[in-house]
């Protein structure tokens, strides 16, 4: 049996971008208009990993590590996003 995903409005990532967490058939599957990265600066494992991040490519990516805090909330309608560094 084949299942069929719609494309999400959100998709927080595992793991900081741990590849093996975030597979690309995944984040292709569910087509994300935002994804949500949190992870440290300087991560001392090297994420998120560079894999995760190109198959991200042309999806909106927001990054704790770039944009501070991150608040998505929603009305039912609609989608609103606050960070603290743009």
């Amino acid at each position: 049996m084949r299942r069929i995903l719609l494309a999400l409005s959100m998709l927080l990532l595992a793991d900081a971008g741990f590849a093996p967490l975030n597979p690309p058939e995944w984040i292709k599957a569910l087509h994300p208009q935002l994804a949500v990265l949190s992870v440290a600066a300087g991560d001392p494992d090297g994420l998120p990993d560079q894999a995760v991040l190109d198959e991200l490519a042309g999806i909106t990516l927001l990054r704790t590590d770039q944009n501070g805090w991150i608040k998505v909330s929603t009305d039912g309608a609609g989608m609103m996003v606050q960070v603290e560094r743009k």
